[in-house]
């Protein structure tokens, strides 16, 4: 179910906890070719881009965004944040809490799974047919917004 605290922040879990409202049921699809859930693009959006995501184990909408980036053919690091105080910290300074999944592509830091943001923001991202990243590159240096870094913490 997709749930609601009182702030607004929404997130994925089998149940809401107490203090949260359900917002709906997500409708589960048997995983197949790239495109063919209802309303899901087809492979090639987030192609060459890369995420970080900050995760913990049997997280459900974890795997889900996971899972949706790896699909839209995003290369992800994974960060486990479970079971390292340090890394939590990080985190915790990171995210503003500690409550998952938290993504960053391409400088955007986006908490819990909104198949809408993560498309947003692999639109924003992508680079165009012949864009190179390189920094000595010509004018496209100037199109681009000053990103977030995720930090290195492992």
């Amino acid at each position: 179910v997709e749930c609601e605290d009182q702030e607004g922040n929404r997130s994925f879990q089998k149940s809401c906890p107490p203090g949260y409202t359900e917002l709906n049921r997500k409708r589960f699809y048997v995983k197949g070719a790239s495109g063919d859930r209802p309303g899901e693009p087809a492979a090639g959006l987030g192609m060459g881009q890369s995420a970080t995501l900050y995760m913990i184990p049997a997280c459900d909408s974890c795997e889900e965004a996971r899972e949706f980036l790896e699909d839209n053919g995003v290369s992800v690091t994974e960060i486990d944040v479970s079971n390292d105080r340090a890394v939590q910290a990080e985190f915790e300074a990171l995210a503003g809490e500690l409550r998952v999944p938290v993504t960053v592509i391409d400088g955007k830091l986006i908490r819990g799974y909104s198949r809408a943001e993560f498309r947003a923001a692999l639109a924003a991202g992508a680079p165009g047919p012949d864009a190179d990243r390189d920094d000595n590159d010509d004018d496209n240096d100037d199109d681009q917004a000053p990103g977030f870094e995720a930090p290195d913490i492992l």
